[in-house]
């Protein structure tokens, strides 16, 4: 147990000095003050209030009203929340709860990759090695403004658990593995399918090899502790099942085609200064992901194969296959599976490489340990802190690139908190529905405004935006005329937010001319700084 305390605070004294200046400045800026980040904000807010109000239907989020299960268009970050909450009701503050829980992630990768190469053999200094690559090689490091990629901690501690149930046969170690999946399925519906993913490869290797016989005692050990731990992974699906079948949400090979200058892309200072040697390759200019994880993992992990270690072989299978789940063609094998359940909660395929990087991650610790062999302890440990020492500068990009960033609800949102009753809420303006870019700017930022009050709003951002919602969102880009007004009372909306220093002043002239023209459609109830509160009465 001390070893693994004293890895920990090494993860963590590494996450506090590759993630600066964000590790000291938590609680006001983020990496990228983009939609997605505002998503995430939203998110664990919602998942925090909701599990204390209404746990029974947290799925029914107040966005996109007047939409069922709208939680489940995106990443519900359920298993964050328990982290998350002590930060929101001490601090209120949004922003550092979100980063404490990435930066922790950071951590918890690190500790659990070191108990899994321990559990399959590899020493002391080769599982830190390998703790080091999993916690912070770039694709996975540098992804700690996409909260759902980033909190994939869970996935080398259950498979640790798997393991030691194969090598102990003690039930509590099965158990562990159907609570490790369940809280990794509730934290990132990602890292559930990388886990899946990871275990079936483990059987599958197990069945080949005649290393195990897998019978079915394990459903006897699993018991009804181990249903009654695998039932919220379970019952979290079903809202998602709902929204495929409802809203007819499927997955497409839209996102398939990563550049194959990708896996070779990497934005820390030791990668960038080896591609500008070939500025005619114009790796780090590719559009998309940057998936390269590492010369020095790369290198130990090609040592691990020529070591005697039949560990090295499944993990082995499982970089190989999450480095083809995640290529474009022609090599790619995503066009295969894509279809699959769980596999089609996947937008992006080249997330798989963080698969991949777990499996580079226990073969680096493997291939350690083959160099290392016959060394004399102290030489085995210098050697250890030279190479833990290169991997952490190559991996580092600090200081990371940050931006202030404190979203606040204005006044007259926190206003309707005040107001008895529920309502549904709409705020204009709106973005142009038809620029992306500008229409979930502003989506995402309403969807906060919305977390000052908690009633249904009609706006929302997510991975997924229903016909109805387009439709709505480009009629109200011309509130307020008859057709928006039609529109927002036919949704059920009760109150309308107007913004007036959204809008520019020439255009806030004419709109409020309008507003003064809707007659029986709008009565204004409530007026403080840029904001009104119109209440939407008029004729159905």
């Amino acid at each position: 147990m001390k070893e693994v305390w004293r890895v920990a605070l090494l993860y963590l004294a590494l996450t506090i000095a590759l993630a600066y200046p964000l590790s000291i400045h938590p609680g006001s800026a983020v990496l990228s003050p983009t939609p997605d980040t505002n998503l995430f904000l939203w998110t664990l807010q919602w998942d925090v209030h909701a599990l204390t109000h209404q746990p029974l239907t947290i799925f029914d989020a107040n966005i996109y009203a007047p939409e069922r299960n709208t939680l489940a268009y995106s990443e519900n970050l359920l298993g964050s929340a328990p982290f998350a909450a002590p930060i929101l009701w001490l601090t209120g503050n949004a922003v550092l709860a979100m980063n404490l829980v990435v930066l922790l992630a950071s951590v918890l990768c690190g500790v659990g990759t070191y108990l899994l190469a321990r559990r399959l053999g590899v020493g002391p200094l080769g599982a830190t090695l390998s703790g080091l690559v999993f916690a912070f090689s770039p694709p996975r490091f540098l992804r700690l403004d996409q909260v759902h990629l980033a909190t994939i901690q869970w996935v080398p501690f259950g498979l640790a658990s798997l393991h030691a149930y194969w090598d102990t046969g003690r039930t509590r170690d099965i158990r562990l593995a159907a609570g490790f999946f369940a809280l990794q399925a509730l934290t990132s519906g990602h890292g559930a399918v990388f886990l899946l993913v990871a275990m079936a490869v483990m059987i599958a290797w197990r069945l080949a090899s005649g290393a195990s016989r897998l019978s079915l005692n394990w459903l006897k050990d699993l018991d009804v502790a181990g249903a009654f731990l695998l039932a919220p992974a379970v019952l979290v699906m079903l809202p998602y099942r709902e929204v495929q079948q409802d809203m007819g949400l499927r997955r497409t090979l839209e996102d398939w085609a990563v550049p194959w200058a990708c896996f070779l892309a990497s934005a820390t200072h030791v990668h960038a200064a080896l591609l500008a040697l070939v500025p005619s390759w114009h790796i780090n200019d590719a559009v998309g992901p940057t998936l390269f994880p590492g010369i020095i993992p790369i290198v130990l992990g090609g040592v691990a194969l020529a070591a005697r270690s039949r560990a090295k072989y499944p993990y082995a299978i499982l970089a190989l296959l999450g480095f083809l789940l995640a290529a474009g063609p022609p090599l790619g094998l995503w066009p295969l599976v894509y279809w699959l359940p769980g596999l089609n909660f996947i937008r992006a395929p080249s997330r798989f490489m963080l698969m991949a990087i777990l499996g580079l991650a226990v073969l680096s610790g493997i291939g350690f340990d083959h160099v290392a062999a016959r060394l004399a302890p102290r030489r085995r440990l210098w050697l250890a802190v030279a190479a833990g020492a290169l991997l952490v500068i190559e991996c580092s990009a600090a200081p990371l690139t940050i931006e202030p960033y404190r979203p606040e609800p204005p006044a007259i949102d926190r206003w309707l908190a005040s107001r008895p009753g529920s309502m549904v809420i709409a705020e204009v303006p709106v973005g142009d529905p038809h620029s992306y870019a500008g229409w979930e700017a502003r989506e995402s930022t309403f969807m906060l405004h919305s977390t000052a009050h908690w009633q249904r709003t009609v706006h929302g951002y997510s991975g997924f935006r229903s016909q109805l919602h387009q439709t709505l969102y480009e009629r109200m880009a011309t509130f307020p005329d008859e057709r928006s007004l039609q529109s927002l009372a036919d949704v059920g909306v009760t109150e309308v937010v107007v913004h007036t220093d959204l809008y520019e002043p020439a255009e806030w002239i004419e709109v409020e001319a309008r507003i003064a023209r809707a007659g029986a459609w709008l009565s204004l109830e409530h007026e403080e700084g840029a904001g009104r509160v119109y209440a939407l009465r008029g004729p159905r």
